[in-house]
């Protein structure tokens, strides 16, 4: 699951990473375009501190209930919480939205898109279709190189 939040402190957030992180016994890390932070814990869940119109939000890849319950006291109420099956290109967006995914196992994207071995797959074809179009996007065209590599 995805979920998005919207702080309403803001000033805390890096010091709020800090004590997520070690509640999952891992690190924070500098984003490698743009600015903010993000935390990744192998094969669970990946948090991202993006800034979107004017605002600061988290980003959460691959949470469960029990994470998003202690997430809450760092971030108040999700703004918003994605579960249903993403199209081609919502999921060439996400997986372009999360740091270093060329960087990542198979099992990792599974594990933070919240996808299976076939929907990865499924994802795979069908981008390979769109991004042999000249009219394709790049996220469609990088979405499809990650798939390729850890496939």
């Amino acid at each position: 699951m995805k979920v998005i939040f919207e702080p309403e402190n803001k000033q805390n957030i890096s010091n709020q990473l800090e004590k997520i992180a070690e509640y999952y016994q891992t690190s924070v890390l500098e984003q490698d375009i743009g600015k903010g932070k993000f935390v990744f814990v192998k094969s669970k869940i990946k948090i991202v501190e993006k800034f979107r119109d004017q605002k600061t939000l988290i980003y959460v890849w691959g949470a469960k209930d029990e994470d998003i319950i202690y997430l809450k006291q760092f971030f108040g109420e999700p703004i918003q919480k994605i579960v249903e099956k993403m199209t081609p290109l919502a999921f060439a967006s996400e997986l372009n939205e999360i740091p270093n995914a060329d960087k990542l196992t198979k099992e990792d994207i599974m594990t933070l898109l919240d996808v299976t071995d076939r929907d990865l797959r499924q994802y795979s074809r069908m981008l390979r279709s769109a991004a042999r179009r000249s009219s394709a996007s790049a996220d469609i065209v990088n979405a499809y190189e990650i798939l390729e590599k850890i496939l």
